[in-house]
Parts: C-alpha cells; sequence; structure tokens
C-alpha cells in the first residue's frame, strides 16, 4: 500500500519498568507439556506460543468442531433442538467416554449437545452425527468443509476423535475456537455445566457424571472447553476464560497427566490476564475524516474495523500508531476498507486493523468527478518517484 497520506501520533514517558512483549520468538517461559498457546479472543492476537504449528492429535478436543457443525444445522433450522433421534446400535456401542445412550431409545438433541460437551460421550457424538447428516462419514466430511470455509490446516477423520489420524495445531485450533465462539455463543451455556445427569431407559435414576473440565472449579471466569486424550496425544485441553470484559483461549497439548494440563493451562491463562491489558484504539485515536474524491460529499469518517487491541501492562501511553490510506474514490459504501491502522510499541509492531468507511458516499455529479480526476492525475506526478 503506497503511504501517500500518512501521520505518526507518538507519545513518550518512561518505560523502564515495562519488560514483556507480545513476541512469541522471546518467550517469558516455558510449558510443562508438548504444546502450549494463548490467544486473546477480543483481539484476535497470540500472546504465547511454544510449538503452536506443531501437528497433533487432538482426541476428544475434535468434538469441539462436532459442537460447531450441529450448531450450524441447528441455526439453518436442519433440526431443532427438541427433535428426537433414535439411537443407532453403531452410537450405542461406542467406547470410551459415554452418555450411556441404549440401542432404541429417543433423545432430544438438546441432550445430546449436553452430553458431548459436559461428558465427552463418544456415543452422543455419532448419534448427533447420523440424526444430522445420515453417517458419521457424512458429518465428517462437513468438518472438515467447515475447516477449509474458514481456511484452517485441520484434519478430521471421526467425529469423536478417538482416531489417531485427527490432526491440528494449536494456532489453527485457537483460531477454530474463535469463530465457534464468535458464530455460536450459546455454545457456553452447554461447556461451562459442570455436571450433567442422562437417565437411559433402562434406568431408574440418571447416570451423573462431572465435566472432565476442572477448571471449572478452579479457575475465576472459566466457563468452557473441551478435554482430549489418547495414549499417543498425552493429555490435551483447550479452555477459556473471561476476566474483566477480556477473553483468553488457552491451549496446552501433549501434557503427562490431568492435573499438569490443568496448571499449565492455569499458568497461561494468569500471564494472559496478569500481564496484559485490552485498549480501545478509538480512545487513543478518535474518529477522522478522510478526503473524499469524485463523491457528493468531500469526506467521509472512518474507524478502527477492529478497535481492541492488546498491549503488555502500563504500555498504553508510549503506542505508537500510524495510519496508512490511499486517496478515497467515490462511491464508497458503509464498512468499507479505506485505509489501515498500525498499532507498535518500542518499533514492535503490536497488530493492525483495517479503517472503515462510517457512512456512505455517493459518486458526485459529472463536474465533480471531472474536477477531482484532473486533482488525483497531478498529485500522482508529484509524489511519483
Amino acid at each position: 500500500m503506497r503511504r501517500n497520506l500518512m501521520f505518526i501520533v507518538t507519545v513518550l514517558v518512561s518505560l523502564s519498568f515495562i519488560t514483556l512483549a507480545v513476541q512469541a520468538s522471546s518467550l517469558p517461559f516455558s510449558v510443562d507439556a508438548e504444546i502450549g498457546f494463548l490467544y486473546d479472543f477480543d483481539s484476535d492476537q497470540i500472546l504465547y506460543s511454544q510449538q503452536g504449528d506443531q501437528p497433533w492429535i487432538p482426541a476428544s478436543l475434535v468434538k469441539i468442531m462436532t459442537m460447531y457443525v450441529a450448531l450450524d444445522a441447528i441455526d439453518r433450522g436442519d433440526r431443532s433442538l427438541e427433535d428426537t433421534v433414535v439411537v443407532s446400535e453403531r452410537a450405542w456401542r461406542m467406547g470410551g467416554s459415554q452418555m450411556f445412550l441404549e440401542v432404541g431409545e429417543r433423545v432430544s438433541i438438546e441432550s445430546l449437545l449436553y452430553g458431548i460437551a459436559v461428558v465427552s460421550g463418544n456415543d452422543a457424538s455419532v448419534a448427533i452425527a447420523e440424526a444430522l447428516a445420515g453417517t458419521e462419514q457424512s458429518f465428517v466430511r462437513w468438518m472438515n468443509d467447515k475447516a477449509q470455509e474458514l481456511g484452517l490446516a485441520l484434519q478430521f477423520a471421526d467425529v469423536h476423535g478417538l482416531s489417531e489420524d485427527n490432526r491440528i495445531t494449536a494456532r489453527d485450533f485457537a483460531l477454530l475456537v474463535s469463530h465457534y465462539l464468535n458464530d455460536h455463543p450459546e455454545a457456553l451455556a452447554y461447556h461451562q455445566e459442570r455436571s450433567y445427569g442422562y437417565q437411559p431407559r433402562s434406568r431408574t435414576s440418571p447416570i451423573v457424571q462431572n465435566n472432565r473440565n476442572g477448571l471449572l472449579w478452579r479457575f475465576d471466569g472459566a466457563d468452557g472447553l473441551k478435554t482430549g486424550f489418547l495414549t499417543k496425544a498425552g493429555y490435551n485441553l483447550v479452555a477459556t476464560a473471561k476476566q474483566d470484559d477480556r477473553r483468553l483461549i488457552a491451549i496446552i497439548l501433549g501434557a503427562a497427566n490431568e492435573r499438569r494440563r490443568e496448571d499449565e493451562v492455569t499458568m497461561l491463562l494468569n500471564y494472559g490476564f496478569r500481564s496484559f491489558e485490552s485498549v480501545n484504539l478509538e480512545e487513543l485515536l478518535p474518529k477522522r475524516e478522510e478526503r473524499v474524491y469524485k463523491g457528493r460529499e468531500n469526506s467521509v469518517i472512518f474507524a478502527p474495523q477492529n478497535p481492541v487491541i492488546t498491549i503488555p501492562r502500563g504500555a498504553r501511553q508510549a503506542l505508537t500508531i500510524e495510519i496508512l490510506s490511499e486517496p478515497a474514490i467515490a462511491p464508497i459504501e458503509v464498512g468499507q476498507r479505506i485505509g489501515e491502522m498500525v498499532v507498535s510499541y518500542e518499533e514492535t509492531e503490536l497488530g493492525r486493523t483495517a479503517l472503515v468507511a462510517s457512512a456512505e458516499v455517493l459518486r458526485g455529479n459529472i463536474f465533480r468527478v471531472i474536477l477531482d480526476t484532473f486533482v488525483l492525475f497531478f498529485q500522482q506526478l508529484i509524489t511519483r518517484p
């Protein structure tokens, strides 16, 4: 992008007390697991990455995508939460974690969602896949199509995570969770339940099981998300928590045991909440007008598309904000990109966001168009190297 129009706002203060940065290349510690990753949900920034791009077997973390695709289908109106499903023998025969479904009984879609999110039911995962797509493999194709649609390097071979052919990276899985929570915030109502009881047809009382995610008891603000274990994968955990209107997503893959994965996720979340803060860029840079060419209006007000950025605590007054833009030419639609904002700290870029138009600007009359055509032509002559 050419820098035809640029201004820089800089405020200098003493920086001697600031020692933290968001660069993953200078990690302040290591996690006691194969992979560790910390992602800021609100600003879309990586706060920590240890082997974040290494492929790994997700185990039951797969069920997050199962839930995602199922909730997509419900949103489309393919099925409703109240619809009932007849449990197949194949679903009933699933080993590992179970909701304890029985062959031929009817169970609601909503009950299956609780069975997947809270007790990690492999039987519930197959039952919901068969109900929505006809077969598990058809549903798995939907899962892989969803990953491709989102541009994520994720590979799914089943709906429950028992296969060692499933593959994720922590980076792309954090992005998946971010999309999931944006598209289906109601999903947290399932994931944050500490226990769930299901009463099979053959029993006189419910089978109550606790949520596998121990952080729901241990960490303030934790409200999800999913655990996983296979011998070759180790102990996995993706967790999310919200404190002071900030949501973080932490991932640990390949820990030695359940306690270790929870301790390491706790360390990541504490690091993220204590060492960083969110800043609204509109507080630092008021909305401003951009000159518009060939339009009925002479200017348009713009704003950051994503006004939230995460910075080291105490660094607010030391941010450098750079506005990059090219000539804005009408017609301009609301939300149209007209530039870019780059935010840096100590010459290190922290993040960037598009600048978008806050109002529509229609094309001007023929005289305005001709006049501005000449103006742009001579500006290009002056700025040409």
